[in-house]
């Protein structure tokens, strides 16, 4: 399982890069990948929204900006023609249901309304990932996530119905071909019912440990801009040390005190089946990164 944040896909530099990680580790393993928002985007919605309901929100303006975003992402697929104007279409017509979600949205605050419109980054980012995979030769489809996870209607930080959702990726999984990549979309779900809704701020993090716990995945690799975990901030402390191994469970009981900075739930599913996370950085894959061990594992995994 790899799961890349929004870091990781910021600019289509990164996407490639994301790409040619995601094909190398086909070599050696079935992958299933989920995928954050690109960086920022998630940030631009949940202003929107805020603007929405005071009445100040320049709608064409956002389009244009989310439309020259994710054209310059698109980039990465100069040289594949047919890719290219296939995702451009699923971009413009995202734009346009993002602007009748807004509209509806303008005459009926419904907290629903507001998980669709957080949910268009990932709906964004899914399909251009998956379509530079497809332009490397990768059997590869974006894969919406409300077919998958199942949650009640807490909308902006649902709760996952654990089993329904087993039974739901479970089904799902048996139908992916084995050389085939599914791209999915972290931090979304949906009621029983269809209707979307989003895990919280960080959610991506859980969507992946979920799906990796529900499949018996080897390892889930958390790929961001750090190259593992750190004693400190090492962007803002030069003394900052990296943990080379953590036992999951002390880094469970971490960041549900807040400590880790990922998603409150994002290590509970990882914990219960004793798959371990390694934590690396796209920006230096080639560094060793942070393994997060259940306490049982042998300490080999690490390298």
């Amino acid at each position: 399982m790899l799961k890349f944040g929004g870091t990781s896909v910021g600019s289509a530099e990164l996407v490639a890069r994301v790409a040619d990680l995601i094909v190398e580790a086909t070599t050696t393993h079935r992958v299933v990948v989920v995928v954050s928002a690109a960086a920022g985007v998630t940030n631009e919605l949940v202003a929107a929204w805020d603007a929405l309901q005071q009445g100040t929100l320049d709608m064409p303006a956002l389009l244009a900006r989310l439309r020259q975003r994710h054209r310059a992402l698109a980039q990465v697929l100069s040289g594949h023609a047919a890719l290219r104007r296939s995702y451009l279409a699923t971009l413009e017509e995202t734009l346009v249901r993002l602007a009748r979600l807004l509209e509806v949205a303008r005459h009926d605050p419904d907290p629903a309304w507001r998980d669709e419109v957080l949910a268009v980054g990932e709906r964004l980012m899914a399909p251009l990932l998956a379509a530079v995979l497809r332009a490397r030769g990768v059997a590869a489809f974006a894969q919406d996530a409300i077919a998958l996870i199942c949650t009640d209607a807490q909308y902006g930080e649902a709760n996952v119905d654990l089993e329904a959702t087993r039974e739901r990726v479970q089904r799902w999984f048996a139908r992916v071909g084995r050389h085939t990549v599914p791209v999915v979309t972290g931090f979304i779900g949906a009621t029983p019912e269809g209707r979307t809704t989003t895990l919280g701020r960080g959610g991506s993090d859980y969507s992946a440990a979920l799906l990796a716990a529900l499949l018996g995945a080897e390892v889930l690799e958390r790929w961001t801009d750090v190259d593992g975990l750190y004693t400190e901030d090492p962007r803002k402390s030069p003394d900052a040390r990296r943990y080379q191994t953590l036992v999951l469970e002390e880094a469970w009981a971490w960041n549900h005190a807040g400590k880790l900075g990922m998603h409150r739930k994002a290590l509970d599913p990882l914990v219960a089946a004793g798959i371990p996370v390694h934590i690396r950085s796209t920006l230096a894959p080639e560094r060793p990164g942070t393994w997060l061990l259940p306490a049982d594992a042998p300490q080999s995994l690490a390298g």
